[in-house]
């Protein structure tokens, strides 16, 4: 285990950063809306010409109907039909929706639990989910309650059929997973009209394909937490990979001096309170590492480092310690992305 430099960086800047030096180039265009409750920002190499109001169209066409497939903010969802539906009943679901389903089971597996699409309930109790905020933590009685309610094998998925059936009445919610679908949707789509170089970036899940222009690839910056404002301590370029960054510093609320993360470990019911404060996950899929960053949330660094390690996975933690941050890697991220972080030129 090799421990980074301590004191900077981790989670994923949500600007495009251009090049540095003396020399322009042209700008990748970008296309920016709202999705999900976050931004996206979807960047096309300059290598491509393209009508921008279609492609845009295209895009949002394409995160609409994830937003209505996946959904729990939406009464009309394909996944709200299926926490309304009586327990036991089968209820057939969309590709998109059961492939979503069907790898958060298997990462739930994999994690023993530390993902868990059923956390509904306790995201909702917890003050984070559709049904609003909260100010004060909720009665014990009642954690108890919902924490009952939890469990992810709760679910049969028939993929013969493609249905769900839920048999306790757990509430599924995809937060933890369907941000990144919706990443990789995008780029599927922007592969079919030929734009393969670009970068989608949906509230810092993000995808780099090809490059931003002939001659370079994408760059991504990565901050440090708790900054007044955001500050790039180190640039790392992504070439056909995704990335996604989780962390607990800025969705949270405080009750009498103490800190309540958006971050449901499912085994407690309870907000995570280790000192893991971020985790940038990096793979081929982005739906995938969605989900393992927050298994890496609820594990924590240590047995989340042993985690990523167990399972080459390329990831880095940031964690609190002795009132600053440090940062360690996996085995991967160290063997494949330390060497090629840069710090960025002042000017």
């Amino acid at each position: 285990m090799m421990k980074l430099k301590t004191g900077f960086l981790l989670l994923i800047a949500v600007l495009l950063l251009s090049a540095c030096g003396p020399r322009m180039e042209p700008a990748p265009k970008v296309l920016e809306g709202r999705i999900f409750g976050t931004f996206f920002q979807v960047s096309i190499g300059t290598q491509h010409d393209f009508d921008e109001t279609e492609i845009k169209e295209g895009v949002l066409a394409v995160l609409n109907e994830v937003d209505r497939q996946m959904s729990t903010y939406r009464d009309d969802s394909v996944l709200n039909q299926v926490n309304r539906a009586p327990l036991g009943e089968a209820v057939e679901v969309p590709e998109a929706l059961f492939y979503v389903l069907q790898l958060g089971y298997d990462i739930a597996e994999l994690s023993d639990g530390a993902f868990d699409f059923t956390v509904g309930g306790l995201v909702n109790l917890w003050g984070f989910g559709p049904q609003g905020r909260i100010t004060s933590a909720p009665d014990e009685d009642e954690l108890q309650q919902r924490l009952q309610e939890v469990g992810y094998r709760f679910v049969t998925l028939d993929a013969n059929n493609r249905t769900v059936t839920r048999h306790a009445d757990v509430f599924i919610d995809l937060s933890g997973i369907a941000k990144g679908y919706g990443v990789d949707a995008v780029s599927e789509y922007l592969l079919e009209q030929g734009l393969d170089n670009h970068l989608v970036n949906i509230g810092g899940d993000l995808i780099a394909r090809g490059q931003r222009n002939p001659d370079r690839t994408w760059h991504i910056g990565i901050e440090a937490p708790n900054d007044a404002q955001q500050v790039v301590r180190h640039i790392l370029p992504l070439y056909d990979i995704a990335m996604v960054g989780s962390g607990d510093y800025r969705n949270y609320f405080e009750e009498d001096g103490v800190r309540y993360s958006h971050t449901i470990d499912p085994t407690t019911g309870r907000p995570i309170a280790h000192r893991l404060a971020g985790v940038n996950v990096l793979g081929a899929n982005t739906t995938e590492i969605d989900a393992l960053a927050t298994v890496f949330m609820v594990l924590g660094e240590e047995r989340g480092l042993a985690f990523a390690n167990e399972h080459d996975i390329a990831a880095l933690f940031l964690y609190r310690a002795n009132g600053t941050f440090e940062s360690v890697a996996s085995d991967r991220f160290e063997r494949e992305h330390s060497d090629n972080m840069v710090v960025p030129e002042v000017h």
